[in-house]
Parts: C-alpha cells; sequence; structure tokens
C-alpha cells in the first residue's frame, strides 16, 4: 500500500504530560513504535482491515504513537488514537456533505457511534487530549504557515535508495516563538483581519496548549516521496518563508510579496494536483 501524498504538522510531549506516563513509557522502551515514514500506511492498512460495508460502529484500535526515543530522558510521544479521528471526520464529511450522499455514505447508527466517542474523547482530562491535538494532516501540499513553525537550521533531509524523507524537527518554545514573530510581522503589515495572520494566530494557538519541553515536527511524508533528489535538495520553502518575514521586518514589503509570491506558486501546482485525484 502506497504512502498517503500528505504531510504533517506533529507535536511530540514527554510522556510525563500524559495522565498514562507510564504507559507510554512502557511503550517506548518496547520498541513497538512504527517510524513515521511508514505510520501513514500502517494506520491506513489497520483501517481497512476494520471497517467493512455497512459500517455499524467506530472500530476500536491499539494504543499506538510515535516516538523520540531521548534516552535516559523522558521519550517524546506522538499519539495517535486511530478511533476519535475516524469519528471527527465522520461527523465533519457529515456537517459538510449534502444529507442524501452523508445517509449514503454513513449509516445513521455510526454516525451515532461516532458523536460518542468524539464526546467521550473531548470530555477527557486534557492529559487524555485526542491524537488530533498532537497531529495535523494536509494532503497534497504543505501549508504555507507550517513553513513558520520551524526554522532552516532544523531541516533533516535523507535521500538513500528506497528511502526518501525531508523533515524539520525544533523545540516548541523555538517554535512559538517563530510563530509570535511571523504572526506579528503580518499583522503590522496587512492588519489583524488578514488571512494569513488569522492562520498563524490558529496554529499559535494550537500549540499553546502542549507541555513546554515538546517538539514540534514538519515532516513533508508522502510528498516528499514524489519529488526527485534534485527538488528535495533545492526546496526551500521553509529558506523563503523567513526571508519573506525578514523583509516585512526591513520594511521591504515589495520584496517580501515576491517571496511570498514564489512560495505560493511553487504549492499552486501540489495542490491542485488534489482536484485531479
Amino acid at each position: 500500500m502506497y504512502a498517503p501524498s500528505a504531510s504533517y504538522l506533529r507535536v511530540y510531549e514527554p510522556a510525563a504530560a500524559f495522565a498514562d506516563a507510564g504507559y507510554w513509557r512502557a511503550y517506548a522502551a518496547s520498541g513497538r513504535a512504527v517510524d513515521p515514514l511508514d505510520g501513514p500506511r500502517v494506520r491506513r492498512e489497520a483501517l481497512y482491515e476494520r471497517i467493512g460495508w455497512p459500517w455499524r460502529g467506530v472500530p476500536s484500535f491499539g494504543r499506538d504513537a510515535y516516538v523520540i526515543d531521548r534516552g535516559d530522558a523522558d521519550p517524546l510521544v506522538c499519539p495517535w488514537n486511530l478511533r476519535y479521528r475516524i469519528a471527527s471526520a465522520a461527523l465533519e464529511v457529515r456537517r459538510l456533505t449534502p444529507e442524501a450522499v452523508a445517509e449514503a455514505l454513513f449509516p445513521a447508527e455510526f454516525l451515532a457511534s461516532a458523536a460518542e466517542v468524539v464526546a467521550l474523547d473531548e470530555g477527557a482530562d486534557r492529559r487524555e487530549a485526542p491524537a488530533d491535538a498532537h497531529e495535523h494532516v494536509a494532503t497534497w501540499s504543505v501549508p504555507l504557515r507550517w513553513f513558520a513553525c520551524v526554522r532552516p537550521e532544523d531541516r533533516e533531509l535523507v535521500i538513500q535508495p528506497g528511502l526518501v524523507q525531508l523533515r524539520y524537527r525544533t523545540p516548541i518554545a523555538k517554535s512559538r516563538s517563530g510563530l509570535a514573530v511571523a504572526r506579528n510581522l503580518v499583522r503590522a503589515e496587512f492588519g489583524d483581519g488578514a488571512e494569513l495572520a488569522e492562520a498563524l494566530a490558529e496554529t499559535g494557538h494550537w500549540l499553546d496548549g502542549f507541555h513546554r519541553d515538546s517538539v514540534v515536527e514538519l515532516d513533508y511524508g508522502g510528498i516528499a516521496s514524489r519529488m526527485d533528489a534534485d527538488e528535495l535538495r533545492d526546496e526551500d520553502s521553509v529558506d523563503l518563508t523567513w526571508q519573506a518575514l525578514d523583509h516585512l521586518g526591513a520594511s521591504e514589503p515589495e520584496d517580501a510579496q515576491e517571496c511570498y509570491a514564489r512560495l505560493v506558486d511553487r504549492w499552486r501546482d501540489r495542490r491542485l494536483a488534489e482536484r485531479l485525484n
């Protein structure tokens, strides 16, 4: 099964941030955690194995996560919580889809089950937060606001036979600071109502809910596997983002706009591919 054409923005929290810290420490020590390169494929296979037609209820899954091993330090954990994510996705499709289509996709009993799962998880303690709090997914592209969460020096690129990976990892304090800088510069130039300023503020609010020792990861995921080696080496969207922000800070809006236009042009074709699929 192929990797989805998607990118990911993840937060890994220390095991101590969770109410069931002992479980996650044991899970990390067991070596069962799947690498983010294989995770999307493994999750999709697990979904297809459990859901059949007609759907009667939201299936159950094991408690899995991505893990960053830090040796003697507390492991960092990014939970999957597939059951919650399936339930919330089904309810979102129901909200956005004409009633007749939604009824054909989801039996009423499945939607009732999904509502129960979401209500149960969203009513839990913060340290039991559902996994969509730890991972955002974007299909066919990378949202431009995500580039402000990391810095060029955070880049990790691997190009090997059968292995392609492009990601950025950074301490959450650094990510929060970068987003605040980006948000303030955009607001100063375009006002609070600017769409980009609102998107940056929304992402910043999301990051504010995590432990101070967390790590933020921007992972190009399956998108990287659809880029050739030269494209990956030359991929500098994070650099362009900070060049644009530096120009705003230096009161050079035309230069900032040029960098931003290059970013938009670069990702437009990849976003358009979604319409063809």
